[in-house]
């Protein structure tokens, strides 16, 4: 079921994504780092994909798949390993004789072991491995082994890699676009607003940030006080709410590039009695409890259970031999106060349930 591809050194430049190039071979989303994943023109969203996929192969073989994924210290990824899991016991309860190995980075920033955990299945030999790197470069030697080894990879959500040849995750710019969207709408499309942005090498924050940016500027109503680093870190981004706050009483809304981020930063506007409204993203449970709560204001839920699900089948369908679109947005909405207590079938109007093959 592998096939094998051979190629040749690389050079990696960041611009929102990457751009690589080989010297005898282009890799699989090359033309996708040129351009840009959240700005891929031939990207299709998996609401407008799924209809057209028709039931997913039978394989006969025993398949085995890998996650090598970021730390389960964050909520969002421990829902993207539930949901991986969940996809892999579809395909168990549809008579698949498949294994799905699902590990994590031990921090936000250990890179090294998140490639740690990819050249070991990749040396085990697995079938195929999806990727949720942490940094653009961080994993590259072992996507590297795995191409030369004939092991396809998926990205799911973080970070885009050329190696992949399909791409499941978040519309990240479109993210930072509907927090801004949201935040410029309540609070009367006037006022000051800042953005609480992530680790500074993630390609989602980038482009996150912005989609916040770019949508405020043709606001004229609108002041961008600050765009801040917080790291992905909760304690970072109170630090920063709390130092905003000071600076700019009559700050009116703030943007942030994650839900852990946003809690943070939701406590300290509280703490300080602030109207100002707080916008997260990434759909956490922690995230839409707050919400319920009457706390935090909204968050862009990503899915995160379903993304993975999505992941899982896309895998499986390329290893049976079908081509697929090599970006695939997932679904993703605002939750807010109106919609928090809905489902995701209710949001988007199905429920994920994908057809088998006989």
């Amino acid at each position: 079921m592998k096939k094998k591809i051979f190629i040749a050194a690389m050079a990696l430049t960041a611009a929102f994504g990457m751009t690589a190039m080989a010297e005898e071979a282009e890799l699989p989303g090359a033309d996708v780092a040129e351009q840009g994943y959240d700005f891929y023109d031939q990207a299709v969203s998996y609401n407008d994909l799924k209809d057209t996929l028709g039931a997913i192969p039978k394989i006969d073989d025993e398949i085995t798949l890998g996650f090598a994924t970021k730390t389960f210290e964050n909520e969002f990824w421990r829902m993207e390993k539930d949901g991986a899991e969940a996809g892999a016991k579809l395909f168990q309860d549809a008579g698949y004789n498949l294994t799905m190995d699902v590990r994590g980075a031990q921090t936000e920033s250990d890179e090294e072991g998140q490639l740690t955990l990819l050249m070991d299945m990749v040396n085990k030999g697995y079938d195929a491995v999806l990727v949720s790197g942490i940094s653009e470069a961080n994993l590259v030697p072992g996507m590297e082994a795995a191409m030369e080894a004939g092991i396809d990879l998926t990205t799911v959500m973080d970070a885009f890699t050329p190696y992949a040849t399909t791409t499941v995750g978040a519309w990240h710019y479109q993210a930072g676009v509907q927090g801004a969207e949201w935040i410029y709408n309540t609070i009367g499309e006037k006022g000051q607003v800042a953005c609480i942005t992530g680790l500074s090498q993630a390609t989602a924050a980038q482009a996150r940030t912005k989609g916040f940016q770019d949508f405020y500027e043709d606001k004229d109503g609108i002041e961008v006080v600050a765009v801040q680093n917080g790291d992905w870190d909760r304690q970072k981004a109170y630090d920063i709410t709390e130092t905003l706050l000071q600076q700019y009483p009559d700050l009116a809304g703030i943007y942030c590039n994650n839900d852990t981020m946003a809690m943070g930063a939701v406590e300290a506007v509280i703490a300080a009695g602030s109207d100002c409204v707080v916008v997260g993203t990434d759909g956490t449970s922690e995230a839409t409890d707050s919400i319920k709560a009457g706390e935090l204001d909204a968050t862009v839920d990503f899915f995160p259970n379903v993304m993975a699900e999505i992941a899982v089948e896309m895998q499986v369908r390329k290893l049976a031999g079908e081509e697929l679109p090599k970006v695939i947005y997932a679904p993703q909405s605002i939750r807010d106060g109106g919609n928090v207590d809905k489902s995701f079938e209710e949001i988007f109007g199905y429920a994920y349930n994908p057809e088998f093959a006989q």
